[in-house]
């Protein structure tokens, strides 16, 4: 499964607006507004790079002949950004090799359900060349329940689920921040959603 995570800056009170909008594009599988660094949070997937980069292509105005990743990035980002009241986006572009831990979040999702109200993404620096060994520490925590290695400004990328956000926060500072080779995180709480 290939997978792209767009963070989105948007003006003052329009979080609805642009995740309804995103939602409505085929290929976000999910669009939360985030109480944090950024506005809104959207997961774009596909079941192979392929199938996501012409997915994608089919979104845009203007198609490229031989769209390398960067340019197909670029046309991503021009797509996104032509919806109204958005500022700003990063993308963060999973990498593939992460699947393999697919399980162990998948039993961590089963250990959460009904037990969770509390969302939030986690971005991660890390120090260079310790990312998959902090992901396969990261699907071990309970309550952590999605993971990826992501190219783009942050080097990893998680959801963790708990009862209370207070619950999230104890998982972020006793847990994951104290993880050899984090540099540091970002918190992107994710707001209970009235759109369906």
């Amino acid at each position: 499964m290939s997978r792209a995570y767009v963070l989105i800056s948007c003006e003052p009170g329009s979080d609805d607006y642009v995740v309804s909008n995103l939602k409505a594009i085929s290929s976000v599988k999910s669009a939360y507004g985030t109480f944090g660094l950024y506005d809104v949070i959207a997961q774009i997937e596909a079941p192979d790079e392929a199938e996501l980069k012409n997915e994608l292509m089919t979104r845009i105005r203007n198609k490229l002949r031989h769209p390398d990743e960067a340019e197909l990035k670029n046309e991503l980002m021009t797509r996104i950004r032509k919806l109204d009241k958005i500022q700003g986006t990063i993308t963060l572009m999973a990498e593939e090799s992460t699947d393999i831990l697919a399980e162990s979040f998948a039993k961590n999702r089963e250990l959460q359900k009904g037990k969770s109200m509390a969302e939030a993404y986690i971005i991660i620096h890390t120090e260079k060349g310790n990312q998959y060994q902090i992901l396969c520490n990261l699907a071990k925590m309970p309550g952590v329940v999605e993971g990826d290695l992501v190219v783009g400004y942050y080097e990893v990328i998680c959801k963790v689920v708990a009862p209370t956000y207070n619950d999230i926060g104890d998982v972020i500072t006793k847990k994951i921040r104290r993880l050899a080779d984090i540099s540091s995180t970002v918190t992107l709480n994710v707001i209970p959603s009235k759109i369906k």
